[in-house]
């Protein structure tokens, strides 16, 4: 076989793996999710009062559904965009490829701020969550 079939032969396995495996919508979010539930696992170990971590979790339920409805995936055919809608601004906050989906640091970053981990108020953290969002769609 000619090395130039061979190559085109690798080319189109290599595209056809990326159709197959480029992530679905759901996994874009669980991506986001994911980062938010790292945060409450760490406010929850840090956090001693059982009216604290009830609070803690209440506030994650909050942001999951918060996720829910904001967090949407544009399909590349080859690869996606993940996306956050905030007050109307929409930003690219990451991307899927290959199975996997990979967040910017500001997205990691935003979440995983010891301002948010430090509130002994519930409400204030998820407002903090929902600033650092609209700082990232609106950047």
């Amino acid at each position: 076989m000619k090395k130039s079939k061979i190559i085109l032969i690798v080319f189109a396995v290599i595209i056809l793996a990326a159709v197959l495996t480029n992530p679905s919508s759901e996994e874009h979010k669980q991506a986001v999710k994911s980062v938010i539930n790292q945060v409450v696992q760490n406010s929850i170990s840090e956090n001693g009062s059982d009216m604290e971590k009830l609070g803690i979790l209440f506030g994650s339920s909050l942001a999951e559904k918060l996720i829910e409805n904001s967090v949407t995936r544009d399909n590349y055919i080859l690869f996606s965009i993940t996306k956050i809608t905030w007050q109307g601004k929409s930003k690219s906050i990451g991307y899927g490829l290959f199975g996997n989906v990979f967040l910017s640091e500001k997205v990691n970053k935003a979440f995983n701020n010891d301002e948010i981990n430090s509130y002994e108020n519930t409400l204030e953290a998820v407002d903090t969550m929902a600033v650092s969002v609209d700082t990232i769609a609106t950047e």
